[in-house]
């Protein structure tokens, strides 16, 4: 009777583990992990609500931010008095002090958002450990919104071994890459540092892009390679082309073989005969291309260009061994632009 009453006012078939004990085990199961995914669920709102007061405050920053570009622009033009400028840019100041109040005063439960310290903050989005999610926002001050560029001014000409280290990447520590081979073989060459230097993007804030060309000066017009011509130390030997190449031998013949060198041909817009590396190792050319390519003699050994970005106006300060291999040497000049807000 008193089982039968219990069930009768709780609903429940089973109520202690004398009912059903499996029973009893199962369903106080299923009810924590009910009540785990509903925590879940609210966890995951929050995180919503977080990237949603960060979104509105950023909009705000980039209607203020579309206000200084008109002013910069109405101060542009000569129409304007010194006077007149003075004033525009004492609005844009006020305009850059609101900027900064909000990035330095949006927050959610006592977290700023927008200052620099909302890094891989996790959400537990799930009943089980590993169902998470991380967000990262960075910081909107004026002083770190911006981009610094470093490109190397010369053709890289030369390989070797190359090491260097990032120095102040965060203000305070340096960051030593692990030591890339700048060559013509299969994982090496700019390409490969890009890739070093990217994975360690998320810390350092520097990433990579690398360019390896090397571009006929003129039309190509008709002639014939050597016997002995290679790229890369892979043989493709005689070939007889036409003007523009209108035949197609020259590419076809060096495409034939470009899995393996890494070097792909085409004709661009202007009628001159661009070799490209995907992968990024160096473009090495033996033999006699022939004349008709007009491939100059110090042009048949480039192992390209290297641009680092870094986002938060930053200077990029570089130090290590053989520096030259990577464009960073003496005399081939870095070229350097910052754009702060």
């Amino acid at each position: 009777l008193d089982a039968s009453l219990s069930r009768l006012s709780s609903g429940l078939r089973i109520n202690s583990a004398a009912d059903d004990a499996s029973g009893m085990a199962i369903a106080d199961s299923l009810r924590s992990q009910a009540n785990t995914l509903g925590q879940a669920i609210s966890n995951g709102n929050d995180a919503l609500g977080i990237l949603q007061t960060a979104d509105k405050a950023m909009d705000e920053q980039l209607k203020i931010l579309d206000t200084i570009k008109t002013k910069a622009t109405q101060a542009a033009q000569d129409g304007q008095s010194l006077k007149t400028r003075t004033m525009l840019q004492a609005d844009i100041n006020r305009l850059m002090e609101e900027l900064d109040n909000i990035a330095n005063t949006t927050s959610f439960n006592g977290k700023q958002l927008l200052s620099g310290n909302f890094i891989n903050q996790e959400f537990q989005i799930g009943a089980s450990s590993n169902q998470t999610v991380k967000a990262t926002i960075g910081a909107t001050q004026s002083s770190k919104i911006g981009l610094t560029r470093f490109e190397t001014g010369g053709r890289i000409s030369s390989s070797g071994e190359v090491q260097f280290t990032l120095k102040n990447y965060n203000g305070i520590d340096d960051f030593k890459f692990q030591k890339v081979v700048i060559s013509t073989s299969v994982g090496t060459g700019l390409g490969a540092l890009a890739d070093e230097i990217n994975k360690n993007a998320d810390k350092t804030g520097v990433r990579a892009t690398f360019t390896v060309e090397t571009r006929g000066m003129g039309a190509v017009r008709a002639g014939t390679t050597s016997d002995d011509f290679a790229i890369n130390g892979v043989k493709i030997g005689k070939v007889e082309y036409k003007d523009g190449d209108s035949n197609g031998a020259l590419v076809a013949a060096i495409n034939s073989v470009k899995d393996t060198t890494g070097v792909e041909a085409s004709i661009d817009s202007n009628g001159k005969l661009l070799l490209t590396s995907r992968e990024g190792r160096g473009i090495k050319i033996e033999g006699d291309i022939g004349r008709g390519a007009f491939i100059n003699p110090d042009m048949k050994e480039n192992y390209g260009r290297l641009s680092l970005v870094k986002n938060d106006g930053k200077d990029i300060l570089i130090s290590g061994s053989n520096l030259s291999s990577a464009g960073f040497g003496a005399n081939n000049f870095i070229s350097q632009a910052s754009v702060s807000l």
